[in-house]
């Protein structure tokens, strides 16, 4: 084309309109109409010819969006969001498109891997997956021979779906072991502590496609969230399309932030008391729904407005900075906007308050009347799949005394940042292998200097295998390392919330045959099962999958053709807590009534020893009490209400903790100072870490065109603070904190609290691959022409 052509196009297509998916126009250069293709379709640039489509499932980040994936002679090309998907409705973030950058990485493993010098020292060779099978089989067979399975650590990141239901639902439990973490501590754990202590099960959806406003504490939802697709497209939609005001509070303006209605910078780690602030506010003014608390809360309209009366605008305004009229008008404005709901996450719970904080946010959405309501604050939605789960008889099941409990009142996720911790003092026992999969526990844990020390000390870890794609700072550091494959190779089903309010079933599946030797770790265990003498009742992660289709009744061939399934005649999930439970649920056999917290429960489910002691000790005194709950009894009746999850609270929505109260603990939502923060002075900062919409944790670094995009970790320091310090932009600073330092360089910018300093959590690998470090991978292939761009 023409340069002038181009012009001439361009001026004619401001002229063209799209409706019904024609393009069309009176130009001379645009002749006739051009329908628009509906999307689920690709061509080779080369031939012309349509490429294959595979529908499967992301795993770049825990929101799972479905995706569709374009091949071409057996060879990955483009990945799309899958437009037949309710959940992510056909949309994809760079995340999710950037896979193909880690299915084609050069510095992938493709091969097992033994260490032949040193613990990190580099050294290894190539065996074959008999070899390996072989080692590892023979050092599990002889824990598990000699009584002892819980010596078998498995500590995982991210396992979802499917993938958590085969080790941790099947193999582990017949393995023998209850040795097992995970990696909530350093992601979530306050936030859902809170849910559980407040209303129960946890997800938390936000109803972005009927809500009125938003109120945003922490979360960077345009960026980085859980459902990070879902919420974000949703949310835009009723800013842009219905005029809804989202308001954040956060230290960082954030892009959420920036493309908000409205930033109000806050001080690290004090959104509990602005929100206990608005709380006050709406009870003060009468402007709560006097029905839901009446009916479904455990406290009154008095306590609440007693507790309250202390947490005033005036009092959050010294503790925040955010002034007491933004709080009092803004308390007021959603308090009178109906419906509205509350998002937070890490800026809000990441904190010393943080299980505070989300306890406080949940009762200002239920005191408003928000809680799953129609565009309010909901329950989340997932698929409920059937899978075969072990039949017979299994061991018991063992596990190390974790040691890793310490000061916490409600390691409910437990605190598995620590296992490195508890193995060094010796309070996590003696472990005799330890198996990573998905998880970084040197890069991401805090501490990393001591992470490593610890990992080379064959005293205290004999044995430590790594299952990753990929030669990260752990995989460094062990003596075994599987070849994991990416998601892009994998087959799995998945189960992740709706924010349709209808439950989606969908799927992943190999978009190409696995490269070079990699192997699904959860097909290895499959294979490892018969070596132990377990018998799991299926082969293959592809077969578990077939037989929970036909115990969900799906149609496994369509789930494969489609990529998702979902029910059109379900009708959205609001108000579950509602739903009233009939008598003979709540007076079936072994089900019990206990008098002091209302509830309805099944000792047998509760995994008490016999009836009489279920009777003496109580629902609440029963340790797996929550496991058996059926119903609670409110005045107006027995319904589900608020079921419980982790802790044996009632079927109310409780605002009032007992649980709380007797360990010593305010029962109601408050504000505690943090005994670790000191005043502010000429050279204490608070440090927040952040993520941003193009890397993902700790693990697409070696993404080149992510990290072409986003490849320094700066550190946002406010203008006032840097000219107090003598620090200008660009600067090299050290950031030290009691145990650890990093070197990088300043970023002056009025986009941050002054009393903060922020760095991202994603850049700095010694590790990971050539683009990610700068150092290729044992073993692995020369990097391509773009080698010499880094």
């Amino acid at each position: 084309m023409k340069r002038r052509d181009f012009f001439k196009l361009g001026a004619a297509l401001t002229a063209t309109t799209v409706a019904d998916g024609v393009l069309g126009g009176n130009s001379s250069i645009l002749k006739g109409k051009v329908t628009l293709a509906s999307g689920g379709k690709d061509y080779s640039v080369k031939t012309g010819k349509e490429r294959t489509l595979i529908p499967s499932a992301c795993w770049q980040c825990v929101a799972r969006c479905s995706n569709v994936c374009f091949t071409e002679n057996g060879r990955l090309q483009k990945i799309e969001g899958n437009p037949k998907a309710i959940r992510n409705r056909g949309k994809l973030c760079a995340k999710g498109q950037a896979g193909i950058n880690q299915l084609y990485d050069p510095d992938r493993i493709l091969h097992p891997m033994k260490r032949v010098g040193k613990r990190g020292e580099g050294k290894w060779k190539r065996i074959s997956w008999d070899e390996a099978l072989d080692e590892l089989t023979a050092r599990l067979k002889k824990i598990k021979d000699a009584g002892t399975p819980e010596k078998f650590m498995f500590h995982y990141g991210r396992m979802k779906g499917s993938d958590d239901k085969i080790i941790k639902g099947n193999f582990l439990p017949l393995f023998g072991t209850k040795t097992i973490g995970n990696h909530t501590s350093i992601c979530e754990t306050a936030k859902w502590v809170g849910q559980e202590l407040t209303w129960g099960k946890h997800y938390d959806v936000n109803d972005m496609n009927h809500t009125r406003m938003i109120l945003n504490f922490g979360c960077n939802l345009f960026e980085a969230h859980t459902s990070h697709i879902q919420i974000a497209q949703r949310t835009i939609e009723a800013m842009t399309e219905r005029g809804v005001k989202m308001v954040t509070f956060d230290v960082r303006l954030s892009n959420t932030a920036a493309k908000s209605s409205e930033w109000v910078p806050i001080r690290p780690g004090t959104d509990g008391a602005v929100v206990l602030a608005m709380a006050h506010v709406v009870m003060k003014k009468g402007l709560y729904d006097a029905d839901f608390i009446d009916k479904w809360t455990n406290v009154s309209i008095q306590e609440l407005k007693d507790h309250l009366e202390q947490y005033t605008p005036q009092w959050a305004e010294g503790v925040s900075t955010v002034s007491a009229s933004k709080i009092t008008a803004l308390a007021i404005e959603f308090a009178e906007t109906k419906p509205s709901t509350i998002v937070s996450y890490r800026g809000a719970v990441g904190t010393y308050n943080g299980v505070n904080t989300e306890r406080a946010i949940k009762t200002l959405d239920a005191i408003c009347g928000n809680i799953d309501v129609k565009g309010g604050t909901c329950h989340g939605v997932g698929a409920k799949w059937k899978y075969p789960k072990p039949s017979g008889t299994h061991p018991k099941g063992l596990k190390l005394t974790d040691g890793l409990k310490g000061d916490s009142v409600l390691p409910n996720h437990h605190i598995s940042h620590r296992v490195l911790k508890a193995i060094k003092d010796g309070s996590g026992g003696e472990i005799d292998t330890y198996m990573v999969y998905c998880y970084e526990p040197v890069y991401s844990n805090g501490e990393v200097a001591e992470n490593i020390e610890i990992l080379k000390n064959e005293k205290l870890i004999p044995y430590f295998v790594m299952v990753n794609p990929f030669y990260s700072e752990a995989s460094a550091l062990a003596d075994l390392i599987l070849p994991d494959v990416t998601y892009l190779e994998r087959w799995s089903w998945e189960d992740m919330v709706c924010y349709e309010m209808i439950p989606e079933f969908y799927l992943r599946q190999p978009v190409v045959k696995p490269l070079g030797e990699s192997r699904q770790l959860q097909d290895v265990f499959c294979d490892i099962a018969p070596r132990l003498g377990i018998d799991l009742g299926f082969k293959s992660a592809e077969e578990f999958i077939h037989k929970s289709c036909e115990k969900s009744n799906i149609d496994f061939e369509e789930l494969k053709k489609n990529g998702v399934w979902h029910d059109t005649n379900e009708k959205p999930h609001y108000m579950g807590y509602a739903k009233p439970i009939p008598e003979k649920v709540y007076k079936a056999t072994n089900v019990l009534f206990d008098q002091e917290t209302g509830v309805y429960w099944n000792w047998k489910k509760s995994k008490a020893k016999s009836r009489e002691e279920a009777e003496q000790k109580g629902y609440s005194g029963t340790k797996y009490g929550y496991k058996g709950y059926v119903a609670q009894k409110f005045k107006h009746g027995v319904f589900i209400g608020f079921k419980p999850d982790k802790i044996n609270k009632s079927g109310y929505f409780e605002v009032f903790s007992s649980i709380l109260k007797e360990k010593g603990m305010d029962p109601m939502p408050c504000y505690m100072v943090d005994p670790d923060r000191k005043p502010i002075g000429l050279d204490e900062l608070t440090l927040i870490t952040y993520k941003v919409n193009v890397q993902i944790h700790s693990r697409s670094q070696n993404c080149k065109w992510l990290s072409e995009i986003y490849h320094d970790n700066p550190a946002w320091i406010n203008p006032k603070t840097a000219a107090r310090m003598g620090i200008e932009d660009g600067d090299e600073i050290n950031v030290k904190s009691p145990v650890g330092q990093i070197v990088t360089k300043a970023r002056v910018t009025q986009s941050i609290h002054p009393e903060a300093i922020g760095i991202s959590h994603h850049c700095g690998h010694w590790e990971y691959g050539k683009v990610a470090s700068g150092k290729s991978a044992p073993g692995t292939i020369p990097m391509d022409s773009d080698e010499n761009r880094i």
